[in-house]
């Protein structure tokens, strides 16, 4: 996951810098798209990691309602 945003970042760096005269706004404005991109792939995967936490409480949620109700039929026996 991390090697296309590394090559994309090292390409944009490399288009910034390539040249034996590099311009400062060129420099900040590589630096502030991988900063973009680096910020958008962490919130991207901190809300799928939310989400599977959300996913995997409902399981445990519906697993311990399984479990109580094979109790309860186990005691009508």
């Amino acid at each position: 996951m991390a090697r296309p945003i590394r090559d994309k970042a090292s390409r944009k760096l490399d288009d910034a810098l390539g040249s034996r005269y590099v311009r400062q706004e060129d420099v900040a404005r590589a630096l502030d798209e991988l900063t973009r991109l680096l910020s958008d792939r962490f919130d991207a995967e901190a809300e799928s990691v939310a989400v599977l936490g959300q996913r995997l409480e409902a399981l445990v949620l519906l697993v311990e309602q399984m479990q109580e109700e094979l109790v309860a039929l186990r005691s009508r026996q």
